[in-house]
């Protein structure tokens, strides 16, 4: 899986699934299915998940 940079920006922005899903490249779906099920460190604001762009930076780094 290929990840567009990230690291370069304010760490504590959150990011929504759309913004997430193409820092991914994949599926907003399948981030939100993602987020669900706990496989991503994800907090639910209102009726959307949000993503603090450190936190996914620490998540994609632990992937083996």
């Amino acid at each position: 899986m290929m990840v567009t940079e990230i690291s370069t920006c304010d760490p504590d922005e959150l990011l929504d699934l759309h913004e997430v899903a193409a820092i991914l490249k994949t599926d907003r779906a399948v981030v939100q299915k993602w987020c669900r099920a706990k496989r991503l460190p994800a907090k639910k604001i209102g009726k959307e998940y949000r993503i603090r762009r450190s936190d996914l930076d620490a998540w994609y780094a632990a992937l083996p």
